[in-house]
């Protein structure tokens, strides 16, 4: 499969607020998702233009495994 590049411009507010996430928590991500800088920037867009089946599959497990966990999490509290 052939990739392209493309070119954005972010506005200056969003720029700052990505740039005040610290790199380790946004390594953090990466890692724990398993997946690459590029693979959540297409992921954030395919979410946004409704494009599920974009998304990677290992990338969708994990963040249905993290709810589920957050469910398991509530509901052994109650």
């Amino acid at each position: 499969m052939s990739t392209s590049q493309i070119a954005i411009r972010i506005p200056p507010p969003r720029l700052q607020e990505c740039d005040s996430l610290s790199e380790t928590l946004r390594d953090r991500y990466i890692r724990r998702i398993g997946t690459s800088k590029t693979d959540v920037v297409v992921s954030a867009m395919a979410n946004y233009l409704d494009g599920l089946e974009s998304i990677p599959l290992t990338q969708r497990i994990t963040e249905l495994e993290l709810k589920v966990q957050k469910l398991e999490a509530a509901r052994s509290r109650n």
